[in-house]
């Protein structure tokens, strides 16, 4: 090949690359032209499903966006994460993700049907919020000591219910196990209502779950809280003391909520959609909307959001490893 041939095929490339791009910068200037389907990691009713109708309301009267709610429950997560890793990189499908599937499952899974590292855009952390240890209100531990005492006396007898096998509500059970030294038998569950639903009516015996869902359950004495795992107490449950107070450092189990969306989604629409959500999120009446269901607003950069997942990977291995936590 001729010099004068090299030359014209890199010309020829570069300019379409640079078509490209400009293609790219088009499709950016005019997003969103069309509704956006926001894929929920759970079913109607649950935190996650929750979040999404605040966020989802927030971002239509900020950006006159239309976002359409898609519920994807299943796997504690993966199925929606896979359904977002898997869809056009258009802007137009974007996701809820709780902890597990970016974090716990990839440890645990050897197959993920997805891959984070490759498939997925990180966006923003948007909120988190604290998770509750419940007991059904007929069993007769009253606070952590009781409830270990009685672990202890009966180690094969206790139930918990979890979402999901890399799922932050088992997470946080397990830690309990481990620093109790006692034993319990995990339930799972297609998503928080159903575990509620089996802890109040004595289907199992306890779970680690989001305050949001708890909270009323507790306050009408169908659930007793007996403890917060997180760094600090409720401001509703204050009453309640955090696991390190009683003596388990370390579990600290927030259900975080981050935004993702499929790999090779424009940059520009990222940014976007990162500085729409963080404005939306941090609007004095969504902020209050979610104060009310016990949720903190975070609206992180991406990078920041890598490094919470990073962390995560980074506390939860020792643990499954410790455990031989599996995702059967």
């Amino acid at each position: 090949m001729s010099k004068r041939e090299r030359l014209a095929r890199a010309c020829k490339a570069a300019g379409a690359i640079v078509a490209l791009c400009g293609s790219m910068m088009a499709h950016a200037e005019n997003w969103p032209s069309r509704p956006i389907k926001l894929v929920v990691p759970s079913t109607a009713g649950s935190t996650p499903d929750v979040f999404a109708r605040i966020l989802a309301d927030a971002l239509h009267a900020g950006m006159g966006a239309t976002i359409v709610i898609d519920n994807k429950p299943g796997a504690g997560g993966a199925v929606a994460v896979n359904a977002v890793a898997k869809a056009p990189p258009d802007g137009y499908t974007v996701g809820i993700t709780p902890p597990g599937p970016l974090g716990a499952d990839t440890l645990l899974q050897k197959r993920l049907p997805y891959d984070p590292a490759r498939e997925l855009a990180l966006v923003t952390l948007a909120v988190t919020q604290a998770n509750v240890l419940v007991v059904r209100d007929s069993l007769k531990a009253q606070d952590m000591g009781q409830l270990i005492s009685a672990l202890q006396k009966d180690p094969d007898k206790y139930t918990y219910a979890a979402i999901g096998a890399g799922s932050v509500n088992r997470l946080c059970m397990e830690l309990v196990i481990q620093q109790s030294g006692t034993k319990m038998t995990r339930v799972a569950y297609a998503g928080t209502p159903q575990a509620i639903l089996a802890v109040v009516s004595g289907e199992v015996d306890m779970a680690c779950l989001p305050e949001q869902a708890v909270a009323a359950q507790v306050r009408a004495g169908k659930l007793r809280a007996l403890a917060i795992a997180s760094a600090r107490r409720s401001a509703v449950l204050a009453a309640v003391p955090t696991l390190k107070e009683l003596g388990m450092p370390g579990i600290e189990a927030d259900s975080w909520m981050g935004i993702i969306a499929p790999a090779g989604t424009p940059p520009a629409i990222v940014n976007r959609l990162r500085s729409e959500i963080a404005q939306a999120l941090t609007q004095a009446q969504t902020r209050e909307k979610l104060r009310t269901q016990f949720m903190e607003v975070v609206a992180s950069t991406p990078e920041a959001f890598a490094r919470t997942v990073q962390g995560d990977v980074t506390r939860w291995k020792s643990l499954i490893q410790t455990r031989g936590i599996s995702v059967d």
